[in-house]
């Protein structure tokens, strides 16, 4: 097995073994890259190259790469992982000919824009320029519980050795990803003053507002607006809030290049001096946190218990930002944030939980942990009783059993699955429960399902769903004939055909005898009755037909309605067939 196989295999090892209960939060890309406090050294000189990840807000655990290097140039004195991210090595950090490999990980999820992976020591050996390559394959794992490679982008850095000095990379601002122009050089006459020059204005794209801290890293360019009178520029940057700017430069220009500054709160100090003398010193704050905060574990009191709300207990610090907030997720639902900690977790339905804190300082870093939890069910209730069919007015009866001084939440959807009604019941000492559904309903079947609830939001899980069929509203009650709204109109159709026939007869019967009448009459309502029966069977096979058009429960309602209707026309007949007869 060749050893880019090994670690392939390695780290999806390491990922399987830190990542229990993760939870895709982003999909976020994290980027590999390689800073130095400067590109240009002599032959002999020993410098450092920091290997960091900005992880975008990805929160990560695991990490593999190969950096390359020209051993002709540079050699590669040792490597440091004393302030690496991570505290797990499963591969190096190895050092090769010519390149450096390493797998790493932790145990705690990390998300940072400047997260220092490992320190390259190096010793400048011969003249050129040395580019430092960060392998293509690299892997930068999410902490999703499924080894994820969220890496998107690798960085390298070049160094000039006993050469002319290699350009600072540009900067770019992480917020709006764009780059600054660089200070312009000012050539011309200063004009005369009558005082001394004002406070300068200070600018600094990369760290914009001096009440924030940030946790990216790069040159750090200053800008000011130049007056016509000023003939000096002093700049300084230290940690002195009130320091006094000593740097002065033989030209004049727009800004300068602080270079990269490392963690902790540094000030730019800024002096102008025109034929007076020198201004007010202007002090631009700026505050850097790359470093998460510390580890830490979270504990729930009830791991396994029927208590919906677990109570969550859990602690980070951070050394220089300070911790700003906690972020609170469950099964990968919206974060909750607090700043407490320890937190009362909101009702949980019953199964098993995944269970994420995240610990961020004021600079965006973080650093999390994660356990998993589950709530057992309350006791099913029962449905002893249920009213299965009724009209449209009539109301649903539901009864059952479940455990003593409990709620019963009831709820109804529809064909659809779209809830219609929702109550609850109040078990009594025994258990009993029983509830009324009072709602006038659709016609068409309906689902009722039940679950029980004690005071703490504790619930069961739902009883098996029971069908509830509603039938057309009743109009006429005849004993064991029900009449709704469609038989009524066909009976007041027949009604009609028959007014029409006997007024028929009227006529007939002033011209004819009236036992030719009868006869007449009993063909007409004959012949009206077998076409209406006729066109009743014609739409009864048509609806049948529809089987793979109309739903089911269409379908048989139509079914039912035709044969009633049919039923009511062949009875109308025998019944005008019999009056007929009696006719003189």
């Amino acid at each position: 097995m060749n050893m880019k196989t090994y670690t392939k295999n390695t780290i999806l090892m390491l990922i399987t073994a830190f990542c229990c209960f993760g939870l895709v939060e982003s999909s976020q890309a994290a980027k590999f890259y390689l800073t130095s406090g400067q590109s240009s050294f002599g032959v002999g000189d020993e410098f450092n190259v920091n290997v960091r990840i900005d992880t975008t807000g990805e929160s990560i655990n695991a990490a593999e790469a190969r950096i390359f290097f020209p051993n002709n140039v540079l050699e590669l004195l040792n490597t440091d992982d004393s302030d690496s991210i991570f505290n797990f090595w499963l591969e190096g950090p190895t050092i090769g000919d010519g390149e450096v490999l390493f797998i790493g990980g932790t145990p705690k999820g990390v998300a940072g824009g400047a997260l220092q992976v490992l320190k390259l020591n190096f010793k400048a050996i011969g003249v050129g320029t040395a580019e430092l390559i960060v392998s293509s394959d690299a892997v930068v794992t999410a902490s999703d519980g499924k080894g994820t490679n969220v890496l998107s982008a690798v960085e390298g850095f070049n160094i000039a050795v006993g050469t002319e000095t290699i350009p600072a990379q540009p900067v770019v601002i992480p917020e709006t990803g764009e780059v600054p122009v660089q200070p312009e050089l000012v050539e011309r006459e200063p004009v005369l003053a009558l005082e001394k020059p004002l406070e300068p204005e200070l600018t600094i794209p990369l760290y914009p507002d001096q009440t924030k801290w940030y946790s990216h890293l790069g040159q750090v360019l200053v800008f000011w607006k130049v007056p016509d009178d000023i003939i000096k520029v002093a700049t300084q940057v230290d940690r002195n809030p009130n320091g006094d700017p000593q740097d002065i430069d033989d030209q004049i220009f727009t800004g300068k290049n602080l270079g990269i500054l490392g963690e902790g709160i540094w000030y730019v100090h800024v002096q102008f001096k025109n034929n007076v003398g020198w201004g007010k010193i202007a002090n631009y704050k700026i505050s850097i946190d790359t470093t998460p905060p510390v580890p830490f574990e979270t504990t729930i009191d009830n791991e396994l218990s029927d208590n919906p709300t677990p109570t969550i207990k859990y602690e980070s610090q951070d050394g220089l930002s300070g911790i700003s907030y906690y972020s609170i997720l469950i099964d990968g639902s919206s974060p909750i944030v607090t700043e407490a900690t320890n937190f009362v977790l909101p009702v949980q339905t019953p199964g098993k939980h995944a269970l994420r804190v995240r610990a961020l300082d004021s600079a965006g870093n973080s650093v999390e942990d994660s356990l998993g939890f589950e709530v057992l069910p309350l006791p099913m209730p029962t449905i002893e009783f249920i009213t299965k069919t009724i009209a449209q007015e009539d109301y649903i009866f539901v009864s059952g059993k479940t455990k003593p001084t409990i709620f019963v939440d009831v709820h109804l959807a529809d064909s659809h699955g779209k809830e219609i009604f929702t109550s609850q019941a109040l078990s009594d000492e025994l258990g009993n429960w029983e509830m009324v559904v009072y709602k006038s309903l659709d016609k068409g079947a309906h689902v009722l399902t039940a679950n029980a609830r004690d005071e703490r939001g504790a619930i069961s899980y739902a009883t098996a769903p029971q069908s509830i069929k509603v039938r057309p509203k009743t109009i006429i009650s005849l004993g064991i004939i029900d009449l709704g709204w469609i038989e009524i109109s066909i009976i007041g159709i027949l009604i009609i055909i028959s007014a029409i026939s006997l007024f028929s007869w009227s006529y007939v019967s002033a011209k004819k005898t009236r036992q030719a009448y009868k006869i007449i009459v009993g063909r007409d309502i004959d012949k009206l009755s077998d076409l209406l029966i006729a066109d009743l069977k014609k739409l009864k096979e048509w609806f049948r037909d529809q089987k793979k058009v109309l739903p089911l429960k269409e379908k048989a309602d139509a079914e039912h309605f035709l044969n009633k209707a049919n039923d009511t026309a062949a009875k109308i007949k025998k019944y005008l067939a019999q009056e007929v007869n009696k006719l003189k």
